[in-house]
């Protein structure tokens, strides 16, 4: 497709050179040649020429949009996949915001700026190539102006380009944190009305703009100076143009054919030299977002092994330690878990209860002190990606939903529920509580979730997220806080169920609900675990 687009390109412009040589000929024929049949014959080749570039014109333009668009998404999801398989420790300390506007942005610039050189120079250059053999030829002293100018261009554009660098580096990135905080006013709608944060919200949004108007002026001022002294050297050079023009043809030496043919050859050459010298700025925009794409290169790939399990039926914990800096979360925990038994994970808010399933599931591999290992495989030897989507589920805390029917929710890896799996659904909405809120929705389980997720309430939100992660049946089982913002009898249904399908499952509940953990089989307490002094749990 681009081969295609490149060669229609430099058609269309081939077309164009030729123009101006038939429109000074046909001129010169006018004054000097008698009779109309030449007329014709210029009418014909002129309209053939013109009416094929415009249909050329037309397929360039549909195939550089579909260049465009495609190479440009293209680009933005190799990032994002590059992003998505960075170390989780990484991206919690990221404004993903802010980093998915800059990769938007930036991609789009680098594929717009990549598209155009390739078809440009190659134009550029022929007409370069072209225009400056025909001007030597008919008028060696309008070509030497023409190398002149070329000369002081390059001579400027090396002189001036870190200025035109640095100008918009600081504008691209005063604009993507701009673009965040503009994002911050409506995710954060809720606590600013809670807590009337109006004024204060604002006033960041101000600061923000302040620093993108700076920015956005500096780069203008430098922009102006470089563009302006383009349009003093081509009015300089024009002037000669002219200069030169009018004294040949007043002299009898030159027709005024012959002159159009020139001054039209000398101002594809100026253009031309132009294109390359505002090619420089471009360049300098393109280098910006070119190093700023580049800093995500360097951004290490989580570790993920390659070997993959067809069940799970135990989990092990060896000598398992774990801190954040220097403040040690979790020490030295040996612990077993298997198959037809629910593991109850207890202690105080920020114990560690989840940097330990994070680390079980692989979310830390590397991160941590000893192995975990299930069937006896160690963690870092397994596909974990693999693992996590096909055996294990998880129900967190603060449920994700996606912005699409709730029966999308469901089911992640699909675009709908299978029969079989409406069945089941329908039974787990009963034991979960949901007849009633579901009957209640004008279009059921094809009802969109909102972005927001504002219309469901709190329980609605965490019944839907335990719904999923059962249905997808997996081997492993893991249930954040499942009970916290569940009704009493949706308690007891759900302790219930999890007891009709532990036999063929490992289910860890992460929970503080005394009731709830009376219906386990063993408790992992790891507020016992931290110090090194306190008693070490040992597998069942």
């Amino acid at each position: 497709m681009l081969f295609m687009y490149v060669t229609i390109s430099v058609v269309v412009s081939t077309s164009s050179l030729v123009s101006p040589y038939i429109i000074g000929d046909f001129i010169d024929q006018l004054i000097y040649t008698n009779g109309v049949d030449f007329i014709y014959r210029y009418f014909a080749l002129f309209a053939g020429i013109n009416l094929a570039t415009l249909f050329l014109g037309y397929i360039s333009g549909r195939l550089y949009v579909r260049l465009q668009t495609q190479l440009s998404f293209e680009l933005n999801r190799d990032y994002i996949k590059k992003l998505q398989c960075a170390p989780i420790g990484f991206i919690s300390k990221q404004d993903t915001v802010y980093i998915n506007q800059r990769i938007n942005n930036d991609a789009n610039t680098l594929i717009i700026f990549c598209i155009g050189i390739i078809q440009n120079v190659l134009v550029n250059m022929l007409i370069v190539v072209f225009a400056l053999s025909l001007l030597f030829i008919i008028h060696p002293l309008l070509a030497g102006v023409l190398l002149a100018v070329a000369v002081f261009y390059f001579v400027f554009y090396t002189i001036y380009k870190n200025i035109l660098y640095k100008a918009s580096h600081n504008y691209q990135e005063s604009q993507s944190k701009f673009f965040a905080k503009l994002n911050e006013q409506m995710f954060n709608i809720r606590f600013i009305k809670m807590h009337g944060l109006f004024t204060h919200f604002i006033g960041r949004l101000d600061h923000s703009f302040d620093g993108l108007m700076r920015h956005a002026l500096i780069r203008q001022r430098a922009g102006y100076i470089f563009s302006g002294l383009d349009k003093l050297v081509l009015i300089v050079a024009q002037m000669v143009l002219l200069l030169f023009g009018g004294m040949e043809i007043v002299a009898g030496r030159l027709t005024i054919g012959r002159f159009i043919i020139i001054s039209s050859y000398f101002n594809m050459m100026l253009g031309a030299i132009r294109y390359f010298f505002s090619l420089g700025k471009t360049v300098q925009n393109c280098l910006v977002s070119y190093n700023r794409l580049n800093e995500y290169n360097a951004i290490e790939h989580e570790p993920n092994g390659e070997l993959m399990l067809q069940n799970i039926t135990n989990i092990q914990l060896r000598g398992i330690s774990f801190a954040y800096g220097k403040q040690a979360v979790l020490n030295d925990i040996n612990y077993t878990m298997k198959r037809g038994k629910i593991y109850t994970i207890a202690g105080p808010n920020g114990a560690g209860k989840s940097t330990l399933i994070d680390v079980m599931i692989g979310l830390q591999i590397g991160k941590y002190a000893g192995q975990v290992l299930y069937n006896g495989t160690p963690a870092d030897m397994l596909d974990m990606y693999k693992l996590r989507n096909n055996l294990i589920g998880i129900s967190e805390q603060e449920p994700i939903l996606l912005a699409d029917t709730i029966s999308r929710n469901l089911d992640l890896n699909s675009e709908c529920l299978s029969e079989a799996r409406i069945a089941d659904a329908e039974k787990l909405i009963d034991i979960l509580g949901l007849r009633a809120y579901i009957d209640g929705l004008p279009d059921k389980l094809n009802t969109i979730v909102n972005e927001s997720t504002t219309n469901l309430s709190g329980g609605e939100k965490q019944k839907i997220s335990i719904l999923r992660t059962i249905l997808k049946n997996p081997d492993v089982l893991i249930l954040d806080e499942p009970t916290s913002a569940l009704d009493t009898t949706s308690r007891v249904a759900l302790k219930n169920y999890l007891q009709t399908i532990k036999d063929d499952k490992i289910i860890i509940v992460i929970t503080h609900d005394n009731d709830f953990s009376a219906d386990k089989d063993d408790t992992l307490d790891i507020s016992q675990l931290v110090e090194p002094s306190h008693n070490k749990s040992t597998g069942v």
